[in-house]
C-alpha cells in the first residue's frame, strides 16, 4: 500500500516537473494565462487543474489498452496514420524546440544571477541533462523526486509569507484590476495553457503503463499531478494579484514579489528556477528519445546524446522570443488532440464498465 501511495507521489511529481517550467517557476506563464483575467482567471486556473487530472488519466487508460508506450504509437494508434503522423511531426518539433528553450534559459539564469557565461551555461545543463535521460524512466522520477517539492516548498513559503503580513482582502480587491476582461478570451486561453503543456507531457505520460501496471496508483497519479499543478498555479496567482498592477511589466514576477526578502532567498529562487528548467529538459530529451528509439533501430544513449547536441545551437537565441513565437502556436495546434484523448479516454472507461 505505502509503496503504490510513493510511486503515485513520483508519478504525480513526474508530470508537474514535466509542466513546471522557466515561465511556470518564474510566475510568468501564471501571469499572462490566469493573472491578467482577475476573476475569470481564477475560474478557469481551478478547471485548469480539473483538465490535468482527467486527460492525463485519459493517456495512462489509452497507452494501457493499446499497448502504446511512446508518443508515437500513441498519436498514431489513436488518430490513426495521416493525423497521427501529423502530430508526431508536431510533437518531436516542439520537444526539440522544448529542450532548446530550457537550455536557453539556463543560460540565461546563470547569466543573471551567477555570471556565468553562457557557453559554459549550456555545457553544465546539456551534461547533467545527460547523466539524467541515460537512466531513462527511473532518472526522470529520481530528478522531480527532488525539484518539485523543493520548488513547491519556496511557492508555499513565499505565499504564507505574504499573506500572513497582508489582508487577504487585497487579493480580491486586485481581481477586479481587469474589468474589461473577456471570460470568452480567458477560457481560451487556458485551452491553449492546458494543451500545450499536456501535449508536452505526451510521451512521458504514455511511458508510465509500460512499468507500472496498477490502474488505481496510475489514477492517483493523475491526481497528484493534476490538483499539484492547480495548487502551485492558485497561490502564484494570489501573490501575483497582491502587486497588481506595478508587477505587470517585470519578466520574472517571483522575483520582484520576493525582492524584500533575504538577498541569500533570491538566490535560492533562482535556483528553483533553473531546476525547474532542467526538470522540464530531462523530461524533454526522455520523450524524444523513447520515441527514437523505440523501434529498437539506435541505441537509446546515443540518440539522447545526439539529441542534446543538436538542441544547443538553437539555445543561443533569446530566451523571451523563442518562448513568445513558439508556446501560443503549440497550445492552438494541440488543442483539438487533447479534446479527443478526454473523449477517447472517458469512452474506454465506459466501455469497459458495460463489458464488465
Amino acid at each position: 500500500m505505502r509503496k503504490g501511495i510513493l510511486l503515485s507521489f513520483r508519478i504525480g511529481a513526474a508530470f508537474i516537473g514535466t509542466v513546471i517550467g522557466a515561465g511556470y517557476a518564474s510566475g510568468q506563464e501564471i501571469m499572462q494565462f490566469f493573472s491578467i483575467f482577475g476573476s475569470y482567471g481564477f475560474i478557469t486556473l481551478i478547471l485548469s487543474g480539473f483538465i490535468f487530472f482527467i486527460a492525463a488519466n485519459s493517456v495512462f487508460k489509452i497507452s494501457n489498452n493499446l499497448k502504446v508506450y511512446d508518443y508515437n504509437s500513441f498519436v498514431s494508434k489513436l488518430c490513426g496514420k495521416k493525423i497521427g503522423l501529423f502530430y508526431d511531426f508536431i510533437i518531436t518539433l516542439f520537444l526539440f524546440l522544448g529542450t532548446s528553450i530550457m537550455f536557453s534559459g539556463s543560460c540565461e539564469v546563470f547569466k543573471a544571477f551567477f555570471n556565468i557565461p553562457k557557453m559554459v551555461g549550456i555545457i553544465i545543463i546539456c551534461l547533467l541533462t545527460l547523466l539524467a535521460v541515460f537512466k531513462s524512466l527511473e532518472g526522470l522520477l529520481n530528478v522531480n523526486s527532488i525539484i518539485v517539492p523543493v520548488i513547491s516548498s519556496v511557492v508555499i513559503f513565499t505565499a504564507f509569507s505574504f499573506l500572513r503580513e497582508n489582508s487577504t482582502w487585497q487579493i480580491f480587491d486586485s481581481i477586479n484590476i481587469a474589468p474589461e476582461a473577456s471570460a470568452f478570451k480567458a477560457f481560451f486561453f487556458m485551452l491553449f495553457y492546458c494543451s500545450y503543456n499536456l501535449v508536452l507531457s505526451l510521451g512521458v505520460l504514455s511511458a508510465f503503463p509500460k512499468d507500472i501496471k496498477r490502474r488505481k496508483v496510475l489514477m492517483l497519479g493523475a491526481f497528484i499531478g493534476g490538483f499539484g499543478l492547480m495548487l502551485l498555479a492558485f497561490l502564484l496567482n494570489s501573490l501575483i494579484l497582491i502587486h497588481m498592477p506595478d508587477i505587470l511589466n517585470e519578466s520574472m514576477p517571483m522575483l520582484y514579489i520576493t525582492k524584500s526578502f533575504h538577498p541569500y532567498f533570491k538566490y535560492a529562487l533562482a535556483l528553483c528556477i533553473w531546476g525547474e528548467i532542467f526538470s522540464t529538459a530531462v523530461s524533454d530529451v526522455f520523450s524524444l528519445a523513447n520515441r527514437i528509439s523505440s523501434k529498437k533501430k539506435y541505441s537509446y544513449k546515443a540518440v539522447c546524446t545526439l539529441i542534446v547536441l543538436c538542441s544547443v545551437p538553437l539555445s543561443l537565441f533569446d530566451f523571451k522570443s523563442l518562448v513568445a513565437f513558439f508556446y501560443p502556436l503549440f497550445g492552438a495546434v494541440s488543442i483539438f488532440l487533447i479534446v479527443y484523448i478526454i473523449f477517447k479516454g472517458n469512452s474506454c472507461s465506459c466501455a469497459r464498465n458495460i463489458m464488465e
